[in-house]
């Protein structure tokens, strides 16, 4: 058996106590545990969600990965793409001829393209 750290006393009464601080450290350390998860738990509950993005981006499949279609934050249709700023959705819709607005969230619109 390896030697311990520290050095152990012969006397079972002196062991005794030792086994009792020892259960007693534990227990506290037990308790600071919880209270640290439950404090933990509480702040990733009170955590506002992260707001959605305004505008997405979506990409095609396969290699180019060129824009297919723009949506706003709110459209249900698609997860896939990227977030995007307004800026950009601007350009993509004016420089990619293959681009198209979602049908369904109408980004084009609430760009204010469609009013000119």
């Amino acid at each position: 058996m390896p030697a311990p750290l520290l050095p152990l006393p012969p006397a079972l009464d002196q062991l005794l106590v030792i086994r009792r601080w020892l259960e007693l450290t534990l227990a506290r350390v037990d308790e600071k545990i919880s209270a640290v998860r439950a404090a933990d738990e509480e702040r990733a509950r009170r955590r506002p969600p992260p707001e959605p993005p305004r505008w997405w981006i979506e990409y095609g499949i396969g290699v180019s990965r060129r824009p297919d279609r723009v949506h706003t934050g709110a459209c249900k249709i698609t997860s896939r793409g990227r977030a995007a700023t307004r800026e950009m959705v601007l350009e993509v819709l004016r420089t990619v001829p293959s681009v198209i607005a979602c049908p369904l969230c109408r980004p084009d619109s609430e760009l204010g393209l469609l009013d000119s």
